[in-house]
């Protein structure tokens, strides 16, 4: 119980502290184009992948995991003219305590939103056409997640699009 009230604490600190940046970004969004439908699963190893097993992913994780399997769709707002063209999705991992998730050798880097170099965690590009796109990303962090809270955020053409979040108990 003592845990539950520290992770709510947390949650509730980590939301309030960023609120009000999260809402300048979201106004971005709101112009052009959002991530949706995200679906996360947790996985120890790349063979866990096709395991049938692994498909609690809603449940909160264990702390061994190292891989990421994420899938969401981007498509434009209803009503704004859709840019086509290639694009370039950045996820931006935020763990537990607050620090970016990023390491070159991985697949990070840094890209420029509101002005400032931020990491990203992981990139993709497609040529995207208008339509709902599925994106999916395997992320294999070179250490293990840390117990808690985490943050993902989705960017393209340098604004945010989406964000969701899971647990590692």
């Amino acid at each position: 119980m003592k845990y539950l009230h520290l992770i709510m604490l947390s949650f509730f600190l980590m939301v309030n502290g960023k609120a009000t940046a999260q809402h300048k970004d979201k106004e971005v969004l709101s112009e052009k184009a959002r991530a949706e439908n995200f679906d996360i699963e947790l996985m120890k190893d790349i063979e866990d992948l096709n395991d049938s097993m692994n498909l609690a992913h809603h449940e909160p994780h264990k702390s061994s995991f190292k891989i990421i399997h994420l899938n969401f769709d981007v498509s434009a707002k209803d009503g704004v003219p859709v840019e086509t063209g290639f694009k370039t999705v950045m996820m931006r991992l935020i763990d537990s305590h607050g620090v970016d998730i990023y390491d070159p050798i991985a697949g990070g880097g840094f890209f420029m939103t509101g002005g400032k170099e931020t990491p990203y965690t992981f990139k993709q590009s497609f040529t995207y056409d208008g339509k709902t796109q599925h994106i999916e990303f395997l992320y294999k962090n070179p250490k293990k997640y840390h117990k808690g809270l985490h943050i993902i955020e989705i960017f393209m053409d340098g604004a945010k699009i989406g964000e969701e979040h899971f647990i590692i108990k």
